[in-house]
């Protein structure tokens, strides 16, 4: 990849001014000064991946948060009974380790790249002490966790109440809405996009094949684009 190429062969002084460029696009350091950024650079590793790549397992301490430029991570929930479930999927801007570093646990999920992905591990030397004298910066984080946890309960509340294929046809609803219904196309596998909501591979293939057969979704591989919004919205009531 030719941006790992040239950090690689950049001076230590180069690495870290790109580093500084890469954190002050991040939401949550949005207003830090040019000092607080340098500081904050200081205690930041770039790191890349590529797909299959484990760049946090569980049980591992969590010294830091991790944030993805670009590119594409799993964060897998492993059971004492050998079975996993895909418990987020995350895009450019999004990170991770912020709940477990914070209630002072170990990373509670394996985290693992799906697509060639750039990070920035933010370590919790600079990180914690920027936190607390930074109350804006604090603000946005209580603000991030919030959702964090807002997102958790709305899919609690789907995986015990709604059905498999209202869960599929949630996402699908969702997807065709950011695309301003037009095709889509998948970013990760569908076995994946199952994983996440919480459905086998067979169940899943069965729910496109079920909205494909009645008009609702034309499916063509990873693309898919939803044929009648309306229809599918009312069947997403009774499924």
């Amino acid at each position: 990849m030719p941006q790992k190429a040239a950090a690689e062969t950049a001076s230590p002084a180069e690495q870290e001014q790109r580093i500084r460029a890469l954190l002050s696009r991040l939401a949550l350091f949005a207003d830090l000064d040019g000092a607080q950024l340098a500081l904050l650079a200081s205690a930041t590793q770039r790191q890349t991946y590529v797909p299959g790549d484990v760049i946090a397992r569980r049980g591992q301490r969590c010294n830091g948060m991790s944030f993805v430029i670009y590119g594409s991570v799993q964060l897998v929930y492993n059971a004492a009974s050998g079975s996993e479930r895909t418990v987020r999927l995350l895009g450019a801007g999004a990170s991770f380790g912020e709940a477990s570093l914070f209630s002072h646990h170990d990373h509670i999920t394996t985290a693992t790249a799906l697509a060639d992905t750039l990070m920035l591990h933010v370590h919790e030397r600079v990180l914690s002490p920027l936190i607390a004298a930074h109350g804006p910066l604090a603000q946005r984080l209580i603000a991030h966790l919030s959702n964090q946890l807002y997102m958790a309960i709305c899919d609690f509340g789907a995986f015990t109440t709604h059905s498999g294929p209202q869960r599929l046809i949630g996402f699908l609803l969702r997807e065709s809405a950011t695309a301003g219904g037009q095709a889509f196309t998948l970013d990760v596998s569908k076995r994946t996009i199952a994983s996440r909501l919480n459905l086998t591979p067979a169940h899943f293939s069965r729910i496109l094949q079920d909205l494909s057969q009645r008009g609702l979704l034309r499916v063509n591989g990873r693309q898919m684009q939803v044929l009648d919004i309306q229809g599918l919205q009312d069947y997403h009531l009774t499924a």
